[in-house]
């Protein structure tokens, strides 16, 4: 369940409201004017303690930010007694809201109110919209009242914040209201977390379920040698992920599986490391059985250019790694990371092919701006962006910013600890220089240098036939020659995508896990055999263990009559296996 509840709870929670409110609480439904109201000197008294806890008025509270233009939404504000300490009515219908004790000083608590909004918020802790009859009162059943929790920084309640609306909306509206209240309480918090711990350093940790859209997002803060001493979940419910327990006590960068980005403190500056101005180290050799060992062992001119990229990746120089499409760029940037140890939790990996892409990138760079300026033990910031072409106009200006801070000199120079960016594109550097959708100032600055990885067709294709099914399947996978022959021949225009979805066409549609000939795609040239000798031992056989001895299904793949088949296995004295 998320941070909107349920319709199933909900209801539960308005059963329950209601018993009370007849049994408990004595209240008659019929009342025409049930809601009471605070002087006006009380009301002030206690507007002024809830902004004093919150620190004065924000940016999350503005009914600017919360109602839409020319909306017909009263809003309003409580404290964690349920009174109303801020009330906005739209222009001309203040007296409409007031009717309904929509205003300041009116008293939602449920021992009054009955069944509303505001209190069954603060007894669920999440947000909740009732409805029409789902209200206690009568007077107000024409209405629907979406309400959102205010908690502090250690997840103590302090108020609500609540849009009320006609019952005559559309439920798209209802929704769009509990998003924006849902998103207001959390920038609400999350404000109050990081001015709690002004002196500290701030991190967002997030993870996300494969199977599902959900995400979990923690707020933490990590003293000045970046061990994490507080942290504050951002979801309401009962979801108890691993990834997010048992936080204090851990330094940040040992946090694994889950995205992390940093954010600077508002007064105090963590303790800067000191970093030695020494030339960097690079590994002295490739190994050859780690996964750059095993690319480069490809040939097609990638030991070069792998010697080459690890020198500039070790300067900090921000590599474009570019080629046709499908030739495995983003591999080769994680590989290279992996290479000089600098794959950590707070490497950043950001595809502008996403929804999403250009706020992502902005809060990244402004991680990277951080990490470099106050580092984290040893942790070297990195970021990956794939698919640059796709970035927008507003991306591409931040990046060209960011990367333009160094002026002539090489990225990062003036920072206390160099970032290590590397970019990606599915085009060749020519199409990326005579394509406009990336503006020249930018991609020479992405491209401060260019490797430009080699087609399949160029590289030695049985070990790139090697690596592929080592890397790419989780069981063991027997090609036999007959089938590598094929599979070499191939000139693979659609380079390593093209080799991985034939390899996974071929073993869904051959028997277990061997892989023939007969098992290939039809649009790859099969060559023929040379004489009928190699048809009835090597063809015949694959043919018979892919269609697991049918003979009929076996002619059929060979272009052969099922007579002549049998013919062929009495000939050469084939035997069904057991």
């Amino acid at each position: 369940m998320s941070n909107f509840m349920q319709r199933s709870a909900i209801e539960k929670l308005v059963r329950s409201s209601k018993e009370r409110s007849l049994g408990k609480h004595r209240l008659a439904s019929g009342t025409k004017t049930p809601i009471l109201r605070l002087q006006s000197n009380e009301v002030g008294h206690r507007n002024e303690q809830f902004f004093e806890k919150i620190g004065g008025a924000i940016s999350e509270l503005d009914k600017a930010a919360l109602l839409p233009n020319k909306s017909r939404y009263c809003l309003l504000v409580s404290d964690a007694d349920g009174i109303v300490i801020e009330s906005y009515a739209p222009e001309g219908l203040e007296a409409e809201f007031q009717r309904s004790g929509l205003v300041k000083g009116a008293m939602w608590d449920e021992r009054i109110a009955g069944t509303n909004g505001i209190s069954l918020s603060m007894q669920s802790g999440r947000v909740v919209t009732v409805h029409g009859e789902d209200h206690f009162y009568n007077c107000f059943f024409g209405l629907a009242c979406s309400t959102a929790p205010l908690t502090d920084a250690e997840s103590n309640l302090i108020g609500t914040i609540t849009l009320v609306g006609s019952l005559n909306r559309r439920p798209e509206e209802v929704t769009l209201c509990e998003q924006a209240l849902r998103r207001a309480s959390r920038q609400f918090q999350t404000r109050l977390f990081r001015n709690f711990h002004a002196d500290k350093m701030t991190a967002r940790v997030l993870s996300r379920k494969p199977v599902s859209p959900r995400s979990f997002e923690t707020l933490v803060a990590c003293d000045d040698e970046g061990v994490v001493v507080s942290h504050l979940p951002l979801w309401r419910d009962e979801a108890r992920p691993a990834e997010h327990q048992n936080l204090v006590g851990r330094h940040i960068s040992d946090l694994q599986n889950l995205e992390i980005s940093l954010r600077g403190p508002a007064m105090i500056p963590p303790r800067r490391q000191v970093i030695e101005n020494t030339k960097p180290r690079i590994p002295a050799r490739i190994d050859k059985v780690a996964k750059l060992g095993r690319l480069v062992a490809e040939g097609g001119g990638l030991p070069v250019l792998a010697e080459r990229a690890r020198k500039l990746l070790a300067h900090r120089v921000p590599i474009l790694i570019c080629g046709e499409q499908g030739i495995g760029a983003e591999e080769f940037a994680r590989v290279l990371l992996e290479d000089q140890g600098l794959d950590s939790p707070t490497g950043l990996t950001l595809d502008a092919a996403r929804s999403g892409s250009e706020t992502d990138l902005i809060e990244a760079i402004r991680s990277l701006e951080f990490l470099s300026e106050y580092p984290v033990d040893k942790v070297i910031p990195t970021l990956i962006v794939q698919n640059i072409d796709c970035l927008t106009p507003k991306a591409q200006l931040e990046l060209e910013l960011f990367l333009d801070a160094g002026g002539s000199e090489m990225i990062g120079e003036h920072r206390e600890q160099k970032p290590a960016l590397m970019f990606t594109a599915r085009k060749t550097w020519k199409d990326l220089e005579e394509d406009n959708a990336i503006p020249r100032s930018l991609l020479y600055l992405m491209g401060q240098s260019v490797v430009e990885l080699p087609p399949l067709r160029l590289r030695d294709r049985e070990t790139v036939l090697d690596n592929v099914i080592a890397q790419g399947f989780l069981e063991p996978v027997e090609v036999t020659n007959s089938a590598k022959d094929v599979l070499i021949k191939h000139d693979w225009p659609g380079n390593i995508r093209e080799l991985r979805a034939v390899l996974r066409e071929a073993l869904i549609c051959s028997n277990g896990r061997r892989i023939n000939a007969t098992d290939l795609p039809a649009r790859l040239s099969v060559p023929c055999a040379e004489t009928k000798k190699t048809v009835t031992r090597a063809t015949l056989r694959e043919a018979l263990d892919s269609t697991n001895w049918n003979v009929t299904k076996a002619a059929h793949l060979l272009g052969k009559s099922r007579a002549t088949v049998n013919r062929w296995i009495a000939s050469e004295g084939l035997q069904r296996p057991e």
